[in-house]
Formats: C-alpha cells, sequence, structure tokens
C-alpha cells in the first residue's frame, strides 16, 4: 500500500505542475494568434472591421511625384495635393494578409517642370477604379495594388495643354499591371517610390507617343479609419 499511495502521490504533483504550465502556453498561444492584421488605435488594438473606410491624404511635407520620361527629356509633374480612400474587404484575425479596394484617388496643385516653355498640366487622375489592395503583416509591411484585370489595369490619365506648340489638349494614359508599396506604424504612412507605369498609345493622343515610361512616388498618411468615432489611426501588427 505505502507503494502505491507513493506513485498516486507523484501522480497529483506532477498534474499539479502541469496544470499552471499548460493555461501559460495555452494563454500564450492564444495571445500569439488574437493579432488582427490591421488595428485601429495602436498596434494589437481593436480590429479595423471589413467594409471599413480608410482614408488619407499626403503625409507632411511630401508630394505626389510623376516623372514621365519622353524623347525631348523627363517631364516631371509634382503634385501637392492627393487622397486615397480604400474598403476594407478582408482583416485576418491573425498575422497573414488583408485585402483592400482602393475605391478613390484624388491629385491636384500640380507643377509640370522639364516641358518646353508653354507646356501645362491640366489634371491627373487615377482611373479603372476600384483596384485590388493586399497588405501583408511581413516585415516591411509589403503592399501590393492590382487592376481589376489586364483589360482594367493601374492607370493614370494626363491632360497636358500643349495648345502654345500647335498640339491642343493632349491625353496621355499610362499603365501598370501591378504596383508595390509598403506600409509604416511611424506615422501610420504608406510609401509607394518610383512604381514604373508604361504609356498606353491606345488610349493616349497621338502626340503623347514621345513618351515612354513614367514613374510614380509618394507618401500619404496617417491613414484613419473614418468607419469608426474620431477616425483612429490604423496600425500593422
Amino acid at each position: 500500500m505505502p507503494r502505491y499511495r507513493a506513485v498516486i502521490v507523484a501522480a497529483a504533483c506532477a498534474l499539479a505542475l502541469a496544470a499552471p504550465a499548460g493555461a501559460a502556453y495555452a494563454a500564450t498561444a492564444a495571445h500569439h494568434a488574437a493579432k488582427p492584421v490591421l488595428t485601429v488605435g495602436k498596434k494589437g488594438g481593436p480590429a479595423v472591421r471589413k467594409r471599413a473606410v480608410l482614408k488619407a491624404s499626403l503625409a507632411k511635407g511630401k508630394s505626389a511625384v510623376f516623372a514621365l520620361n519622353t524623347s525631348l527629356g523627363t517631364f516631371t509633374a509634382t503634385c501637392t495635393k492627393s487622397t486615397l480612400e480604400v474598403k476594407v474587404t478582408a482583416n485576418p484575425s491573425t498575422r497573414g494578409k488583408a485585402t483592400l479596394s482602393l475605391t478613390g484617388e484624388t491629385i491636384s496643385s500640380c507643377t509640370l517642370k522639364g516641358a518646353p516653355d508653354g507646356i501645362t498640366l491640366t489634371s491627373i487622375s487615377a482611373t479603372n477604379l476600384p483596384s485590388d489592395v493586399t497588405i501583408s503583416s511581413a516585415k516591411g509591411f509589403p503592399i501590393t495594388i492590382a487592376g481589376r484585370s489586364k483589360t482594367k489595369p493601374l492607370a493614370f490619365s494626363a491632360v497636358i495643354n500643349a495648345s502654345s506648340v500647335g498640339a491642343g489638349s493632349l491625353t496621355c494614359v499610362v499603365t501598370a499591371p501591378t504596383a508595390k508599396a509598403n506600409g509604416s506604424n511611424k506615422g501610420n504612412e504608406v510609401t509607394v517610390s518610383k512604381q514604373k507605369f508604361t504609356l498606353d498609345k491606345s488610349a493616349s493622343s497621338a502626340d503623347c507617343s514621345i513618351a515612354s515610361t513614367a514613374t510614380f512616388s509618394a507618401t500619404y498618411g496617417p491613414i484613419r479609419d473614418t468607419s469608426v468615432k474620431h477616425s483612429p489611426k490604423v496600425f500593422v501588427s
């Protein structure tokens, strides 16, 4: 009997010791698992809800810059006003990728440099919206923006006044299948850096053929969730 009693006591002690450790492991696992990709207010805060509308303007001191490469040199459009609007379509409760839809983008207050005298920029607009967006919780918070299809790629349309050189009003369209960006919790920003676009000759005025490619750069932030009271900043976990 003493022998069996010793075995029972030892088993009970082992279970007593294992229970707190198991509970601690389960709590730790749950803590690590319950981290939505996008949160509001702080990293690891409440999840951004599906169908939430996120908005941002250009980050303080930043501009949206288009560099159009042409046979006459590089024309650079620097725009001091631009906004983004995206709608959340999925925000996983664990680390991974959130998906969004870029539903709106405005660009204005632009100046054109490098073009021949008398040629001015009338407007730049994003077309073929909405576009598909994914943001990952991986290092650097990589973002991919993609056109809806091959026939609806990412696109910008620029209207140029070239009346002074006898060309009238030109519409130049540049496109790309995808573009890359990165998110940051510092300033709650999204940065696009020199993403390449190609002139779509079929959708552009004939005189735009002097151009070949363009690049687009911009930093937007802070990104805010306008679906929540006081529009808190959005973080990536």
